[in-house]
Parts: structure tokens; sequence; C-alpha cells
């Protein structure tokens, strides 16, 4: 089975002017990388405002050197691809490399938490309070554990490892997905680029997610299912198969995107219906009902859990979409949670893009509907329907809910809107070829800022108190590690949704949250002073320690929350009244077993528990890790490298690494990680590899990409030596000042 990339075939193109251009492309683009990596450096050392500038000016240099080469001519299908790939993961590297050390982010420590329970023995559906529904959707941490038991890696590694694959997935399955419908590689390298410019595609879809990897399973099986259109058997199995392998790991990663999958397999085979295309009706709604009920399956073992997940964002959503019919937004647009405004420059850029957005979708679907630009069968409104939905929403940006709502939408928006836009463009690129690199600057860099948040979001720096990844800092790490290696196994903790989240991806403990069932410990801290109620809360939750960040005091959140539905409990838990941190070190039964900037109470007497400790070693890093296994994998992953290069290995193989890795990742947690068996396994696949047949040519590596590999390795270095600096304490916290080691 071959991923067609282009069909039908053009014209030859007239030779570019300029020779190995995405080699050229790539070199200058990995030099914008090192000076993003050298900016995040100086981040880590305090100085904010120059590693902002190093995170614009490399970011606008690497969309202006890979805009005229997508979308000019003379590039060959192979090397509109490889030009396709070198931006995306360049783009994805400038988010990676602004913390390679650690995951930092709220959702991304999240699923470190489910990972741990996958690869560390707690079995399938592990709890995880703070994501309840994470562990019945594994198949993100399948994956990484996959990587995990085959290469005996560092779980840091392993996760980089999973989520470029999915990027890598994604591109080559949406590239050729775009070729085939607009006829040309072209297209497909244009809509690629296009779709880098969508609000999600830098930052929410480049985290350790399940939506990650959710929406290259998406794209792959709808390539899949093109590919069986164009298949002449009756019933084109293998890529009939192919689609249902995406779709069925699709189901057991990610719930809304699996139910918007079937969705659009729905509508699609509709539409063939209404157009007569009965073949393809056959094909699409044959793949829809075998996917349904796989999906149907899976989601009735979670139903409970998925309603007390999505019933309250939806509610919420909807409360306040009806405030803002009614001019009441509830929010200061375009600013923090702390009411910081974006500078006028950024707002500026970002209505631009908008406006560009918008007025390139008007021609552009208005040419598609004609069927100028698109096939003139009905089922060209569906990628028209989900790319008109674009201009609603900004709009919903005038309620945080309603905002987060859109956010994840515009993730799917955007796969039609630049399909329809990107094959209108690329069609008229001699008319806008002066137009393009500016055009594709300010489309990606409002993007980018519209979906990345604040600055303060962008880069690394000091501690900023309720805000992401810049409130995990080297103290959160240090407690962190202290808790892995003092607190009993299955402790439960009372903290910010912070140390929440963060906690648990070095020790065993269970953050004590309403979500996972419990009680909601907020008005623990939001009180001025503890009284019975608020006693008997921890009671009711049974809480073993109540962790305090002192920092917060006085400081009000910039984003989300900082207690679990904090805005429900009124303003001290969105502004924390310092009165509301020191409390505790005057209520009794609250004893102080470790002081400092984060502050941790034993809270057990309040129960009559026992005030036992563990004495561990250290944990480091999240995870474990076999040096020798790793090693052994380094020198067999370098022998399947280059048998890649050199045997024929179908495109296809890519799109499927994702459930493939996850079958594994199955199979290895069931079997207990054994390392021996996870390295056999992975000389299996080198075998495998090397009985492919050979390549007739292979192809020259040319000089600008070695130079650009050698600037990646550099700037991969500086970065991940600032991280581990700043971002690791120095020192490890001295043990608890009171109760017994065990």
């Amino acid at each position: 089975m071959t991923l067609t990339l282009e069909r039908p075939a053009p014209p030859p193109a007239a030779p570019s002017r300029v020779r190995r251009p995405v080699a050229l492309a790539t070199l200058a683009g990995s030099a914008a990388l090192l000076l993003q990596a050298v900016g995040y450096a100086l981040g880590w050392a305090g100085s904010t405002g120059p590693a902002l500038l190093a995170w614009y000016g490399g970011l606008v240099l690497l969309v202006a050197v890979f805009a005229p080469v997508l979308t000019g001519r003379g590039l060959s299908g192979t090397q509109r691809m490889a030009g396709s790939l070198a931006l995306t993961l360049l783009l994805h590297a400038s988010y990676l490399l602004s913390n390679p050390v650690l995951a930092t982010r709220f959702d991304e420590s999240l699923h470190v938490t489910t990972l741990l329970g996958l690869t560390g023995g707690d079995g399938w559906f592990a709890s995880n309070p703070m994501l309840p529904v994470s562990p019945h959707y594994p198949g993100l941490e399948l994956a990484t554990a996959a990587v995990a038991w085959l290469t005996g890696l560092p779980l840091m590694v392993c996760q980089v490892a999973v989520v470029l694959l999915a990027r890598a997935a994604f591109v080559v399955a949406l590239f050729a997905l775009a070729s085939r419908v607009g006829g040309s590689t072209r297209v497909g390298s244009t809509v690629v680029l296009l779709y880098a410019a969508t609000s999600q595609f830098y930052f929410f879809n480049a985290q350790y997610s399940y939506q990650t990897v959710a929406v290259a399973l998406l794209v792959a099986a709808a390539a899949f299912l093109l590919r069986a259109y164009d298949d002449p058997a009756r019933w084109p199995w293998l890529p009939l198969v192919a689609a249902q392998a995406c779709l069925a790991a699709l189901t057991v990663t990610h719930h809304l995107t699996s139910w918007l999958a079937l969705l659009g397999l729905a509508a699609l085979a509709l539409l063939h219906l209404v157009g007569r295309e009965r073949r393809r009706a056959r094909l699409a709604g044959t793949t829809v009902a075998l996917a349904a009920l796989v999906t149907a399956g899976w989601t009735a073992l979670v139903v409970p859990l998925l309603a007390s997940y999505l019933g309250p964002v939806f509610e919420t959503a909807g409360v306040e979409v009806r405030a803002l019919l009614e001019l009441d937004t509830g929010r200061q647009l375009l600013a923090d949670g702390g009411g910081d405004p974006a500078p006028v420059w950024q707002v500026g850029v970002m209505a631009a893009a908008i406006l560009l957005w918008c007025l390139l979708l008007v021609p552009a679907a208005w040419a598609g509907l004609r069927g100028q630009t698109l096939s003139g069968r009905p089922v060209r409104l569906l990628p028209l329907g989900l790319a008109v939905v674009y201009p609603a929403l900004p709009l919903a940006r005038f309620s945080p809910t309603a905002s987060e709502v859109a956010d994840r939408a515009s993730t799917f928006v955007g796969l039609g809107l630049a399909l329809v836009v990107g094959i209108w463009v690329a069609s008229r690129s001699g008319q806008l070829r002066g137009l393009v690199t500016a055009g594709a600057v300010v489309l990606v860099l409002g993007g980018t800022i519209l979906g990345s948040g604040p600055d303060w979001q962008r880069v690394p720096g000091p501690y900023v108190a309720g805000a992401e990844q810049r409130s995990v800092d080297s103290e959160a790490v240090a407690v962190g590690e202290w808790a892995g290696t003092y607190l009993p196994a299955g402790s439960r903790i009372a903290s910010d949704t912070t140390l929440d989240r963060v906690l648990p991806n070095f020790a065993p403990v269970l953050p004590v949250t309403g979500a996972d069932g419990s009680v909601n410990t907020t008005p623990v801290f939001a009180a001025r002073w503890l009284t019975d109620a608020e006693l008997g809360l921890l009671r009711e939750g049974e809480v073993d320690f109540v962790v305090v960040d002192t920092r917060l005091a006085g400081q009000t959140v910039r984003s989300g929350s900082f207690f679990e539905a904090g805005s429900s409990f009124g303003p001290g838990a969105v502004t924390v009244d310092p009165v509301s941190i020191t409390k505790f070190a005057i209520t009794p039964g609250f004893d102080l077993v470790l002081d400092g900037p984060i502050r941790v109470y034993d809270v057990r007497s309040l129960r009559g528990e026992p005030q036992t400790w563990a004495d561990r070693e250290p944990p480091g890093l999240p995870g474990s890790w076999n040096p020798a296994q790793a090693g052994a994998a380094a020198v067999l992953l370098l022998v399947g490298l280059l048998l890649v290069v050199r045997r024929r290995v179908d495109l296809a193989c890519l799109l499927l690494a994702l459930p493939a890795l996850m079958l594994v990742g199955a199979a290895g947690v069931q079997l207990g990680m054994p390392p021996v068996a996870g390295s056999l396994v992975l000389l299996a696949g080198v075998l495998v590899l090397a009985g492919l047949p050979a390549r007739p040519r292979v192809p020259r590596v040319p000089w600008p990409v070695v130079v650009a590999a050698v600037v990646l390795l550099a700037a991969t270095g500086v970065a991940t030596r600032a991280a581990w600096e700043h971002q690791l304490p120095d020192q490890p916290l001295p043990p608890p000042v009171t109760g017994t080691l065990s």
C-alpha cells in the first residue's frame, strides 16, 4: 500500500532558481532556532525582555525563509514534503526548547501522572485525581510506554519522541490529503504552511497531551480513506484496515476527537450519497459504522467520568454565551487572568491575522462553492462548512470558558480553513507572489500569539504565581523530590492546582479533588481562618498533608485558577489574602514538617493517624530508565535510521507507527515492562527493516542539512543546559522535622 502524494500529476515544474532551496531554508530555520535557544537561556537567567526579542525574531525568520519555498514553483513532491516537515518540526523544536528537561505545562503534568501509573506497575486505569478521565484514554501514554520499553530511555526523552512522531505523522498525512484534494503537491505544502498559522498549532497541539496524538490519527485516517477511494478494487482492504487502525487508536486516545471523527465521516458518507457517489458512500459508510461500534463500546465504559468532566465545561460555556449576548462579558478581553493587557502591537498583529484570514476566506470559499477550486460534488460542503465557522471563533473570546471551547474547535475548523484557502492561494500564487512572505508571517505570528497567551507563556523566566509553567520552578521541583523521598505511598495531599499536578510527577501521592469524587478543599485555602467546616473537609477527604506555597500571598491568578474551581469560591480564591496563607501556622493540628517558600503541614493528627515517613532514594526526574538498555537501543536505532535511508519504506508506515506503538505499549504494560523483552522487540523491528527491498539510489545529504544538524545540536545543548541549571534544585531539602522515618 503506497501513500500517494499527488493526483493527478501536474505538468513538469520549472527548476528552482536557488539550488537546494529546502536545505538552505532548513539551515536558516535552524539558525533562527539557535537564536531562540540563546533567548531561552537568557530567560532562565532572568532576562525575559531579550528572551522575548529573540523568540519573536526567531519565529519571524523561520516563517520568512520557508514561506516562499513552500508556496513557490520548481520543487518536486518529495522536496515539498521535506520542506513541510522541516518547517513544522522546527516550530515544534521552538516550543520544546523552552524547557527540554521537564514537562511543566498544566496538561502535560497531568498526562505524566497517567504515564507514571502505567509504567510504574500501578496497572490499568490507575487513579489520576487531577484528570480522572485520562487513564481511561491511555493511547498517548501507551505509545510512550512502548518507546520506554523498547529503548530504556528516560521518560522525558520518550515523551518528546512520541510527540515528534505525532507531529511528523500529522504533517505527512495533511500534506498527502491536501495534495490529493488539490491535485498538486504545491497545494499540499501551502496547506501545511497555512495550518501552521492556526492558533492551536504552535502551543496547545505541541504539548505532551492526548489531543496532539489524536489530531494526527484523525488526519491519518482521512488520508487512508482517500487512498481507498483511489484504489480500483471493490473493497480496498489495506487502506480500509489502516484507516480502522487509526480510528481505533483514536478511540482510546481522545474522547472529543473520536466523536468528531465519527461525525465527519458520517457527514462525508451522506454527502457522497447525495452526490450519487455510491462506491465512496459505501466505503465511507462502512468505515464510520465499524469505527462507531468501537467508539461506542469504549465510551460506554467511561460515560460517568465523561459526564462529570465535560458537562461543567459546556454548561459554563453556555452561561457565558448567554451573558455575552446580553453584553456582559465578565472578563477583560486580551488580558491575562491578572488583568495585564496585551501590548498594543500584539493586538494589532492578532487583529491583522484574523482580518487576513477572513479576507482570504471570502474569495476562497466562493471559488470552492462554485467548484472552481474544489470538486463540484456535494462533498465539497464538508471542508467549506468547517472553514466558514472560522469568523465566529474570535467572538467567543469575550467569555473565558467559551474561549477555551473555541480554541479547541479551532484545531478542527483550521483543517477546513487551511484546505479551502490553501487551494485558492496555490492557484493564484503568481498574483500573490509578492505578498506571500509578509502574509505568512502575519498569519503565523498572529495565530501563535493568539493561541499561546501572554508573553510569560512564551519564554522561561523567574517564578510567577498562578502562571502555568512559570509557576513550576526549582522550589516546586525540590518539594516534589522531597515528597518522593519522604512521604508514605498513597499519601493524600491538599494544595493549589500547580503543586497538585506537579507533586504526583515525583511522589506516590494523591491530590484530594472534587473531580475525583472526593472533596474540594478550596475553602480550606480561601478562608481567612479555619473553622470546624474547613477542618471537617480535611477529615472527610482524609487529607494527610496540606502543602502551602507562601508565594501566592497577595497574588492574583494569571491562568486558570489557584485552586480547584477557585472562581466559584469568591475573590479570596482568585486573589490570595496573605492572612489565608499564614493561618495554617497558628492552627492546632497543623504540624510544620517542611519550612521554606513552600511549606508542608502534617494534618494526620486531625484524624488520629500516626506520623510515619518513608525513606527512599531521591526520585530525580519523573520515571526511571535503564542505561545499559538505552545504550544498546541507541546502536539499534542508528542502524534502523541507516536502513530507513537505504530501504524502500512506505510513508504509510509512518502513519501507522502510532497505532502500532500503542499495541506494543499495551503488551509491555501487561508483561511488566521487562527490559530484555523490549530490546528483543526493537531488534525484531530492525531486522524487518533490513529485509525490505533496497532503494535503487541512496539520496545524498546536502551540505546545508549537515550544517543545520550541527546548529540544531548546538541549540539543543544551549537550551538543555540552561533549563537543567535553573529548573532543577541544587541540593535536596532536609528531612521532615517531626515524626519517625520507616
